[in-house]
């Protein structure tokens, strides 16, 4: 089985005293990243219109080509993910040859993600608190699930978490969409 993420974002108005509630509940910090996400369009399918998303991020000196399946119903985003390391410096080679297949570059996203670890009955919930370049900051909750019988506890947690974390409403829409001025869908 693709594994599933199962993820909520909230626009974080007070990124500082997030932090110092995440720590309160014994989150531990893991680490600064800094990522530059460069989505793609596929030639003949509307990824906007099919709910999918491929992108090539770059965090640090890392590279990986990520795709995102259709998000299920429900209060929480929770869709099948493949993400897959690429060499080091292939980032421009491979966006020529998507290029040369018909992909197009649609739009970079660039953020600055401050890593969390909280550790839950159900096991670890990455926190993360991202600055997002022209959008401003945001936290996202999420947990890697490996089967279909996790979605509901793992949504139960997150949606706990965010309420302990005095989270406001759920931004449903994507980074990219939120920078290409796109409404909910």
């Amino acid at each position: 089985m693709q594994p599933l993420e199962a993820e909520c974002k909230f626009v974080d108005p007070h990124p500082e005293r997030t932090r110092s509630r995440i720590l309160d509940l014994g989150g531990i910090f893991v680490k600064t990243e800094r990522h530059v996400d460069t989505y793609l369009r596929h030639p003949c399918r509307d990824f906007q219109a099919t709910d999918e998303a491929l992108r090539i991020r770059q965090i640090d000196d890392e590279a990986y080509i990520t795709y995102k399946g259709k998000r299920r119903q429900g209060p929480i985003k929770i869709r099948p993910e493949t993400e897959l390391p690429l060499a080091s410096n292939t980032v421009e080679g491979w966006l020529q040859i998507w290029e040369s297949l018909g992909f197009e570059r649609v739009r970079q996203v660039k953020k600055t993600r401050q890593v969390f670890q909280i550790n839950r009955a159900d096991g670890p919930i990455t926190v993360t608190l991202d600055r997002v370049s022209g959008l401003g900051d945001f936290v996202e909750i999420e947990r890697v699930l490996s089967n279909e019988n996790q979605i509901q506890a793992a949504q139960n947690e997150i949606l706990s978490l965010a309420d302990e974390l005095h989270l406001g409403t759920i931004e449903k829409r994507s980074y990219l969409a939120m920078n290409l001025g796109q409404t909910e869908s």
